[in-house]
């Protein structure tokens, strides 16, 4: 087992959280204020949510137990959890399956890394399949969260949710800014933590001219800031190397943007 990987499951262990008379505990991150925003994304939906699509569902017990619980209770819908870590995803079907088993058959397992599954599980759904609630916490890279939305947002319609995760942190960088300069899109940053949790919401199937231009020009400001540009022109192993000397506070403020 990997270190990181370990450390994940320490600290899972430190926040089990008690999921109801009916459910065993089960470890998870968001804290309770973001898990309650999580089930009401999809309780107050326009119209029930048929699809609801999840990258990054670390052990199961944050994200994914609180959508597929909202979910049964609107007695519709299902959930596709991706998650790139083999081992992650290993422990989060086998977490699920013991602590939620009457919510299974709401959920499908996706491994893989989002860039390369959002495409493959796009062309198996049906013609006309609408995606209706998205919940991204993924990678640190910031660009990654705009890949998926791009990748997402045609078949997201009027109604839609995109709720993010880390919004405050280096994750949300380009894509808050990116989606709160479009006028077809109505977002709030909920600063309910030192991550914060973003929610936007589809009010126009387009934006305006202006507002597109809008977004472009925040996204690409901060694209040419020098810490995206090293992340983008340095190799991986050169930043990684750099990762493994410097103080671990150091390490998690310019891989993750986190206060020292």
């Amino acid at each position: 087992m990997r270190v990181g990987n370990l450390l994940s499951r320490i600290i899972g262990l430190m926040h089990m959280i008690d999921s109801g008379p009916h459910e065993a505990t089960l470890a998870g991150q968001l804290n309770a204020v973001e898990r309650r925003l999580l089930e009401e994304a999809v309780r107050t939906a326009p119209r029930p949510p048929q699809v609801v699509l999840e990258v990054g569902t670390w052990l199961g017990g944050g994200s994914t137990l609180h959508l597929l619980r909202a979910l049964e209770e609107r007695r519709s819908g299902h959930l596709w959890g991706i998650e790139a870590d083999p081992e992650v995803f290993e422990q989060m079907k086998t977490n699920l399956q013991r602590a939620a088993p009457h919510l299974m058959h709401r959920f499908t397992p996706l491994l893989g890394f989002s860039q390369k599954v959002i495409p493959r599980w796009l062309a198996e759904q049906p013609p006309g399949t609408q995606v209706d609630i998205v919940f991204l916490d993924g990678g640190n890279r910031p660009m990654e969260q705009m890949e998926e939305f791009f990748l997402l947002e045609p078949h997201i319609p009027v109604g839609g949710r995109v709720l993010t995760h880390d919004a405050k942190l280096r994750k949300g960088k380009f894509l808050v800014p990116y989606l709160s300069a479009l006028d077809n899109w109505r977002t709030q940053l909920h600063d309910v933590s030192t991550e914060g949790l973003f929610w936007a919401e589809k009010i126009g199937a387009h934006p305006s001219a202006s507002s597109l231009r809008l977004a472009r020009r925040r996204w690409w400001r901060r694209r040419l800031e020098p810490p995206e540009i090293a992340a983008v022109v340095v190799p991986h192993a050169v930043r990684r190397w750099i990762f493994q000397i410097l103080p671990h506070r150091y390490a998690r403020k310019y891989a993750e943007g986190r206060q020292v």
